[in-house]
């Protein structure tokens, strides 16, 4: 098995860490997945929480200390740099710190990406059929429908979800997707897919991406997404559509060229 890093950012996470299920996925697991927690400034008992699981699993977890709090956005990235510098991954996944997506969903995004040999991003998608496991409020479910749809809009890709914290990278990829800050702090997923278009083009965004059903995604009553955040989405598109719409539109020129 390829070794594997899971990048969890953290932000006073110790009344949602859900330890045992950590625990119990480390016992489980192959020992080449490993976790990485990005402490991003906490000030609760968050970094006692993730010192002790080290101190549980010394070769399995890691541990990067942000100064200060600087968003789940650049958390993720500053993760992400982080493992590639240490160990030779082959893939490099997030998961939120909560586990709404448990990590055990791990092994259905590697599977998929196992299936197609050129896929070198899978997601997981909250898709509720009678087969899964997927809990999550209607305003929610409501909003992320709308955002979706303005999402696909943007990108000209027709994707269902952007927004669930499970992804799964190609180390190589995620070197070029991670390179530079994010412009937003929530909605640095969709950032993803434009960068993808931009540095692969449509055809890799259509051909080399996964989108994934899980199997369970339960929400938790605590998210850190407010609805004062809900609000300010909208604006934060805004934002992303004015940042990458040259981006976009030379890789949809290029597009129709080669067509």
């Amino acid at each position: 098995m390829q070794k594997i890093c899971v990048v969890i950012p953290c932000y006073n996470e110790a009344t949602r860490l859900p330890i045992d299920q950590i625990e119990n996925f480390l016992l489980e697991a192959d020992s080449d997945v490993h976790l990485l927690f990005v402490n991003d400034g906490s000030n609760d008992e968050t970094a006692v929480l993730v010192y002790t699981l080290r101190f549980q699993f010394p070769e399995r977890i890691r541990i990067l200390n942000l100064p200060s709090n600087m968003g789940k956005a650049e958390a993720v990235r500053q993760g992400v740099l982080h493992s590639l510098t240490r160990i030779e991954y082959e893939y490099v996944a997030y998961f939120d710190a909560d586990m709404s997506a448990p990590l055990s969903e791990l092994s259905r995004l590697q599977s998929a990406m196992e299936r197609h040999h050129d896929c070198g991003f899978a997601f997981g998608s909250r898709i509720k059929v009678l087969s899964n496991h997927i809990e999550r409020s209607l305003a929610r479910h409501y909003m992320g429908r709308v955002l979706a749809t303005f999402t696909s809009l943007l990108l000209r890709l027709p994707v269902y979800d952007t927004q669930c914290g499970a992804k799964l990278f190609r180390a190589s990829l995620a070197r070029v997707l991670f390179g530079e800050p994010f412009i937003s702090k929530w909605l640095f997923d969709v950032e993803i897919f434009a960068r993808i278009i931009h540095y692969k083009g449509y055809n890799y965004a259509h051909d080399c991406v996964c989108e994934v059903p899980l199997d369970t995604w339960i929400e938790k009553s605590d998210s850190r997404i407010s609805f004062a955040d809900l609000l300010l989405m909208p604006f934060e598109l805004w934002r992303i559509r004015r940042n990458y719409s040259t981006r976009l539109r030379i890789a949809r020129k290029k597009r129709h060229a080669n067509t």
